[in-house]
């Protein structure tokens, strides 16, 4: 360390992104013989400084917490000049003191033209020892990241919660940290109710698409689409890019469903049987679907779901601008026993990372199996009609949830017992564990007062893995007694890496019930958990394990009917201007984040959005009524789009083509 830091001038080691972002490298989990130190210890585990508690995954989120602070993002640019740009050679260098031996830059010498052979082998040693430095990749300054109270910069969901500062992370409580969720006022958010006759299904899938459509699928298989504009008050707002000021946009929410045809309801291809209370359906008894992130064919959703309730899938293409199933394909026979759960990742150009764009899509079944499809966003759009890979583990157990995550390369399936991660370049299992038996911090195994504890993985479709690192599922705990009554069931969420390792537990709510579903932020820092009365956002930490930092709260305190089923965020899942929670009264609810007053003016231009507040207009007026809103002939005209038109039709029919013709042109026509 004292000879890295400025003892001596000849050393420049430099940390790899290991100690970012990888923990398990200063741990021998494979108990390699290592050998012994000078006087005689047997090497194992890194030792790490007091600080860390002898964690590695807290010594690796300090590090990457110090990463990605202002004063060492400030200063990354100028250590890429150096390395990578234009202060790594020529004056620049120079007056940086930035200068090697010059054996050490990338291109100064060819060894395989060195004729002498005494020249060529120390020409190589000198390289070997030293190194070189990199390829010259810049000429020009490296840019600098934007601030967060920069003129056109979203914040991130992490970024809004707060939970990239150590200061945070250390306090027992942010009382003074405005959140996105629980601070929200009433004027950033909009509830839609589900149109009548009810009851009405929950809504289990939610989706952003285009600027302003919003896509859902309700538990009895129908399709539901929404269309919705942010109407800003620009006199009000003074300053959108306020950076400590959460709820700095000024406006309100114009939304509602668009109500369709009735002689063709858009709906899966198997809808299962219909539960006694719809609000409360099994789980059995619930449409099992997903809807893609990305656009297939360029302007539809994929979405992915049970095909026939005996094991087979149906892929079907549906437009959320025409509100209408374009195509579709079913699968028979994918799995010998119900499909129970599916999930779906974005992959290529459509998860921000390049190529092919596209998703990927882990299917669980009841015959305690998985399957991995790949599915490319292309013109074309072929379906595939078989799986990538097959993966088990279960010993034919009921698969409960699954998971996949593209991004490292990952996939889950977890069962009532055991959770299996795999490879799915190859499908091989990486790792199996099981449930912690400590999950309630010593409650459970209490033999000498009689209480016993039995914990399983909950049969939910509530699990996620984040792109940190980390695994988070649900546990419960039926705690009984054999001496009285005493009966109590705990729920927990339950945080492990990759490899297994149990970092923490959290113990949820009676009243919240068992979780839906559980999202990540885009970062991994933080997860949403969808449950009764709303949703609540853990910290994904080895430093606070699965903390509580925020709540999105929907029902009331007395509400136990009310839970969310799912959330999405848009228009990007980055830095998100606008959230979405799926309600089990067939209702969603819309909240406004930071940026969505810039986000609508920006787009509002030659968009759909335009229209909509006339388009809103109409469903509680007449087609007369928003066509003259319009000037001139020609234009009132025009300006009937098909949303309007399908007004128009019903107006015609009750009241005649003359009537109609009459407004339109702003004349009067006798019959």
């Amino acid at each position: 360390w004292d000879m890295c830091t400025g003892q001596s001038v000849a050393e420049v080691k430099e940390l790899t992104p290991e100690w970012y972002c990888n923990p398990s490298f200063l741990r021998n989990a494979n108990s390699f013989k290592l050998g012994t130190s000078q006087d005689g210890e047997l090497l194992g585990d890194v030792d790490l400084p007091p600080w860390a508690k002898g964690s590695p995954e807290i010594f690796v989120e300090v590090l990457r917490c110090a990463l990605e602070s202002e004063i060492c993002t400030n200063m990354l640019p100028s250590w890429i000049d150096l390395i990578f740009g234009r202060k790594q050679q020529g004056p620049e260098a120079l007056e940086a003191n930035n200068v090697f031996f010059y054996l050490t830059y990338y291109g100064s010498c060819d060894v395989a033209s060195i004729e002498d052979e005494d020249l060529r082998i120390a020409t190589e040693l000198q390289i070997a020892h030293f190194g070189q430095c990199p390829m010259q990749l810049f000429w020009r300054p490296h840019v600098l990241k934007l601030p967060r109270g920069a003129t056109g910069r979203r914040l991130s969901l992490s970024e809004m919660l707060g939970v990239y500062e150590l200061e945070t992370l250390n306090k027992e409580s942010n009382t003074n940290l405005q959140l996105p969720f629980q601070h929200a006022p009433i004027s950033h958010w909009i509830h839609l109710l589900a149109p009548p006759p009810g009851p009405n299904a929950p809504i289990v899938a939610v989706r952003f698409g285009f600027p302003d459509r919003c896509m859902a699928v309700d538990a009895q298989g129908i399709f539901h689409f929404f269309i919705w504009t942010w109407k800003a008050d620009t006199e009000a707002t003074s300053n959108w890019q306020d950076s400590y000021d959460l709820f700095a946009d000024n406006g309100y929410f114009e939304a509602s469903e668009e109500l369709q045809h009735f002689r063709s309801v858009p709906r899966l291809h198997y809808s299962p049987p219909k539960a006694s209370d719809p609000r409360k359906p099994r789980k059995s008894r619930s449409a099992i679907a997903v809807i893609s992130k990305c656009l297939f064919a360029s302007r539809s959703f994929l979405v992915v779901s049970d095909g026939d309730g005996k094991g087979g899938l149906c892929f079907q293409l549906v437009d959320p601008s025409k509100c209408a199933v374009q195509g579709e394909v079913s699968v028979s026979s994918v799995h010998s026993d119900r499909i129970t759960t599916i999930h779906m990742d974005p992959i290529g150009s459509a998860a921000g990372v390049g190529g092919v764009g596209g998703e990927l899509a882990i299917v669980g079944s009841e015959d305690g199996t998985a399957s991995l499809w790949r599915f490319i966003a292309n013109p074309s759009c072929q379906l595939p009609l078989r799986p990538r890979l097959r993966v088990g583990g279960h010993r034919g157990c009921k698969i409960h949830a699954v998971a996949v995550n593209s991004s490292l390369n990952l996939c889950a399936s977890i069962s009532a017992s055991r959770c299996c991660i795999f490879n799915i370049s190859n499908g091989n299992m990486l790792q199996s564990f099981r449930h912690p038996s400590d999950g309630l911090s010593g409650l459970s195994g209490k033999e000498e007062s009689g209480i016993t504890c039995e914990t399983r993985f909950v049969d939910s479709n509530a699990v996620c893995i984040t792109s940190s690192g980390f695994i988070v599922l649900v546990c419960e705990s039926k705690m009984r007694s054999t001496k009285s009554d005493f009966r109590r069931d705990i729920v927990t969420l339950q945080l492990f890496t990759l490899e297994g390792i149990h970092i923490g537990s959290k113990a949820l709510e009676s009243w919240r019930g068992i979780p839906n579903k559980i999202s990540a932020t885009y970062d991994g820092r933080a997860v949403l958990v969808c449950s009764g009365r709303g949703v609540s956002v853990h910290l994904v930490s080895a430093i606070k394990p699965l903390h509580f930092i925020d709540e999105w709260q929907i029902g009331d305190s007395d509400d136990d009917v009310v839970a969310t089923h799912d959330i999405d965020f848009g228009p990007s899942q980055s830095r998100p201007v606008v959230a979405c929670a799926g309600l089990s009264l067939g209702e969603i609810r819309l909240l406004a984040l930071k940026g969505i007053s810039e986000y609508s003016e920006h787009h509002k231009k030659g968009s759909v959005t335009e229209a909509v507040g006339s388009v809103i207009g109409t469903v509680r007026g007449t087609g007369s009524r928003v066509v003259g809103l319009v000037r001139g002939t020609g234009s009132r005209v025009v300006g009937l789009g098909k949303e309007i038109g399908r007004e128009a039709i019903s107006d015609v029919k009750s009241r005649g083509i003359t009537g109609f013709l009459g407004d339109v042109l702003g004349k009067k026509i006798d019959p």
